[in-house]
């Protein structure tokens, strides 16, 4: 089991390091090695995260709840990317841990969370009941049914790849393991399927690529697929899955750092070619997002302190499986944040905060609303104003974004479309705003967003909320 935990993690580094510079690009790629070649592995969240999971484990044992989970991203995950910015946005609105994941999140099929697999696997290895268990409460805080599942079939999968379980069986096990009607099912089977078929492998990848592409890179059935294509063509071999791990493009870091993780615990750490661990060497980097937790330095500290855990678990596992509650309805009038937007064809006022605009104001056409300058904006903010079909966003009569139509719709801070975003230093304590959508279809995508310097969400009301971002 050490060999296989060991193997684990450094595939995971490796796998990581790799990706990490093809993030975002569409494949296929032509990776044959590092490049640029590192002198050790970078920070990156794919691990990073799971450290915050395993301080608390270490702390707090294994009865984890969903509170304990918010709790820890309030106190140590100052992250602002995607479904991370909106699960520290909600818990900081006080939106319940139960509801975070799907509450004005459109990034509740992101990968954010099947990349946090591996630490419940290997707390789990051959209990695949429990790692399904562990990975719903995790992905529950920031995702909804695509993220949970893709999560869930990783967990189960590697849980059983450490166990000895061959690699087709347990990607089969793990595919039975979540809802065959989500797409990251599909996606998989498909994956799975064309493999089976004899289908030449970069036949498979457009397949899947025709079946799933998305606007924002980091959608997780279509990566699911893509790692499932990987491990199926792969077969066993750890530099070819890690290559069309790469090659696939999109969110290669997440997709080479997983395949690499789960050749790791297939082969163990001897089963990974030398050549691939010599330039990442051992040491764990922690970037600037991640503050306050006892983090291990070296890959051989996580490995020890994995199979501690994994040790402790064995011997007093929880006694019924964990627990997820249902999300709750929430209501969005009733949180610090929420204005009233007044719609441009002067139907009622409508609550909202931040981010995908409510449908009577894609109606209207548009809508305004005053922004109240807040301590966290005083000294400048970012603006996004995104529409599927066209906007414009107006301060005081001024136009400040001007955003065409056809652009890519990912309501992302720190990576929308060039046009739809423009920094803005506020002059006085009252702006006005005015955005005017190019289409009233009710069916178009539209966001605004507002956001700190450092791209986190802050409020238009100009309230204080607490647990700020210390990133």
């Amino acid at each position: 089991m050490a060999s296989r935990v060991s193997g684990c993690w450094i595939g995971k580094s490796i796998g990581g390091t790799l990706g990490l510079p093809a993030e975002g690009k569409r494949g296929p790629l032509n990776f044959s090695f590092y490049d640029p070649v590192p002198t050790s592995a970078p920070p990156n969240d794919d691990l990073e995260l799971q450290l915050v999971w395993l301080h608390l484990l270490e702390r707090r044992g294994f009865a984890l709840t969903q509170r304990d989970l918010a709790e820890g991203w309030l106190a140590h995950i100052h992250y602002m990317w995607d479904e991370y910015g909106r699960c520290r946005w909600n818990l900081r609105r006080g939106v319940p841990p139960a509801a975070a994941g799907v509450f004005e999140n459109w990034f509740v099929s992101g990968m954010g969370s099947p990349i946090r697999s591996e630490i419940w696997a290997c707390l789990c290895a051959g209990r695949p009941e429990h790692a399904a268990a562990y990975a719903v409460l995790d992905s529950s805080l920031d995702h909804g049914a695509e993220g949970i599942a893709g999560e869930v079939f990783l967990a189960v999968m590697q849980s059983l790849v450490l166990d000895g379980v061959g690699l087709r069986e347990a990607c089969a096990r793990g595919l039975a393991a979540i809802d065959s009607a989500t797409e990251t099912a599909r996606a998989l089977a498909l994956a799975f399927r064309l493999h089976g078929e004899g289908v030449a492998a970069w036949d498979a990848y457009r397949a899947l690529v025709a079946a799933h592409d998305h606007d924002n890179f980091t959608h997780a059935p279509l990566n699911l697929g893509l790692i499932g294509w990987a491990l199926a063509y792969g077969e066993g071999d750890f530099e070819r899955s890690l290559l069309l791990g790469t090659n696939c493009g999109y969110d290669t870091d997440c997709t080479a750092a997983t395949v690499g993780a789960t050749l790791g615990m297939l082969l163990g750490e001897d089963g990974i070619p030398e050549r691939w661990k010599a330039p990442i060497g051992n040491a764990v980097w922690i970037g600037p997002g991640i503050l306050d937790i006892a983090a291990p330095t070296t890959l051989e500290e996580l490995t020890a302190r994995t199979l501690a855990l994994a040790e402790r678990f064995a011997a007093t596992p929880p006694t019924a499986t964990v627990s997820v509650a249902a999300p709750p309805a929430v209501a969005l009038r009733d949180l610090p944040g929420t204005l009233l937007l007044e719609p441009l064809d002067g139907s009622p006022p409508v609550p909202w905060a931040n981010g995908e605009l409510p449908r009577p104001v894609l109606a209207a056409g548009g809508a305004e609303w005053t922004w109240i300058v807040g301590e966290e904006t005083r000294g400048g903010a970012l603006l996004v104003a995104l529409a599927r079909e066209g906007c414009r966003l107006l301060i005081d009569g001024a136009p400040v974004i001007e955003c065409p139509a056809g652009v890519r719709f990912v309501p992302a801070v720190h990576r929308p479309a060039r046009e739809a975003r423009a920094a803005f230093t506020p002059t006085k304590p009252l702006h006005r705003v005015r955005l005017e959508l190019r289409s009233r279809s009710v069916e178009q995508d539209a966001a605004v967003i507002l956001a700190t310097p450092n791209k986190h969400l802050t409020s238009w009301t100009g309230e204080v909320l607490p647990h700020a971002a210390r990133l």
